[in-house]
């Protein structure tokens, strides 16, 4: 499967960056805006995803019916999401009906009419997604984490924001907003697939002609600080659920691919060191993994298991000698080996998908600002050494760094507890 990189920025700022693979027939395309969650003010927390919601209501060239009839009538699929640093409106067509999702997506972005009566209707919408996320303690026990792990600051406000937030949104709020962070200059067209380079320029150049005069801040992006906390929250459920985790490494650090091997080891999977242990040798679990994020200038690397509420200690106890473990032994040639094919086998199977193409090339241009081939991210997965591995869990795994958060049934002293293993 060959591909062929080009990157355009056009004079109002506009970046437009594409990977033409043979022998696709679509089209994955995405407008990302370079804004998130983490760039609102505590009482716009939830806006950035508020707006990709509302923008979907209604434009000035089409109502809510047409814009979904749009694509889908073509064979194509348009939709969106919202993430701690990104807004995302994308699409995948066959080929020849690009012009009409470069359309469409750019009516979006620009020219959305976010009436009175679709925001207030959107906003109960929302509030029934939020009950969502508060029933579900699986999901909410990892937005309790970010809260807990970056405490008052941006990037620890959940993205789709609170009840008291959604509630208060005004029309003027979101055409604020729009008017700050939707600008040329915090834009990022990605396409991947059977597309013309010149030709998608071309259109963007002719669709996208948002504010170029106005710059984009990311003014709350400050590096955020964790201290070590723990958090019980008690509460009726048939499990307790445990996220344990510490600040990390961001995107573009050099040892993100190490980072990623040891996520594997310890929790990708059914053979990993924490799945064996906790789950098929001890059966305290049926739900324990491992998961690693990556941001601009931070990241994060965590655990979340479910168990039994009185099993809770003991469980988070044996997650933590598991990591104490791999501080202490490097790992053998057999894992590291075994990581890197899990790793590498997994980017090859998920870059045979156009639309996750696309969303790696946007995200090595958002925070990389260059194109990163497979090939290259091969080789650098297969340079990453055991001694690498063992010296980032020895650099990240200090008492200090962990943040742990237990939701659902717990006994008294569980706060105690916790905090007397995260110290030993």
């Amino acid at each position: 499967m060959k591909s062929l990189f080009h990157r355009t920025t056009l004079n109002n700022g506009i970046r437009v960056v594409t990977e033409k693979i043979s022998p696709f027939r679509s089209i994955s395309i995405g407008l990302w805006v370079n804004v998130g969650s983490r760039d609102e003010e505590p009482k716009e927390s939830g806006l950035s995803h508020f707006i990709e919601h509302m923008v979907f209501k209604g434009t000035k060239k089409r109502t809510a019916k047409e814009i979904a009839q749009s694509l889908e009538s073509l064979g194509g699929h348009l939709n969106a999401f919202t993430s701690r640093e990104q807004t995302c409106y994308y699409a995948r067509v066959l080929d020849e009906h690009l012009p009409v999702a470069v359309d469409v997506l750019a009516d979006l972005v620009k020219n959305g009419l976010l009436t009175p009566a679709d925001l207030e209707k959107e906003k109960k919408v929302i509030l029934e997604e939020i009950k969502d996320v508060q029933d579900n303690p699986a999901d909410l026990v990892h937005d309790l984490y970010a809260q807990s792990l970056w405490k008052d600051q941006p990037l620890g406000q959940p993205v789709i924001g609170s009840s008291q937030t959604v509630s208060a949104f005004q029309r003027r709020d979101l055409v604020n907003y729009l008017k700050r962070h939707y600008t040329c200059d915090s834009l990022v067209v990605a396409a991947s697939g059977n597309v013309d380079h010149h030709k998608l320029v071309d259109l963007v150049g002719k669709k996208l002609n948002l504010d170029s005069d106005h710059r984009h801040s990311h003014g709350l992006r400050k590096v955020p600080q964790a201290l070590q906390s723990v958090r019980v929250i008690k509460r009726k459920s048939a499990q307790t659920h445990v996220c344990l985790g510490v600040p990390a490494f961001k995107f573009s650090h050099p040892r993100r691919y190490a980072l990623t091997l040891l996520n594997i080891v310890l929790g990708g999977g059914m053979s990993s060191h924490l799945f064996q242990s906790i789950r098929e040798r001890l059966g305290l679990a049926y739900s324990v993994y491992s998961f690693v994020d990556f941001f601009e200038d931070t990241g994060t690397w965590g655990i979340y298991l479910a168990t039994d509420g009185r099993q809770v200690q003991k469980a988070v106890q044996q997650a933590l000698r598991e990591l104490k473990r791999i501080k202490r032994e490097v790992l053998t040639k057999s894992e590291l080996e075994h990581a890197q094919a899990q790793l590498k086998g997994n980017l090859v199977i998920s870059v045979e998908n156009s639309s996750t193409r696309m969303n790696r090339l946007a995200r090595n241009e958002l925070y990389l600002k260059k194109y990163v081939s497979l090939d290259q991210t091969m080789k650098e997965i297969n340079r990453i050494t055991r001694d690498e591995i063992q010296a980032v869990a020895q650099e990240l795994f200090q008492p200090d760094n962990f943040t742990a958060v237990v939701l659902g049934p717990a006994n008294n002293g569980l706060q105690k507890e916790i905090a007397a293993s995260l110290d030993n």
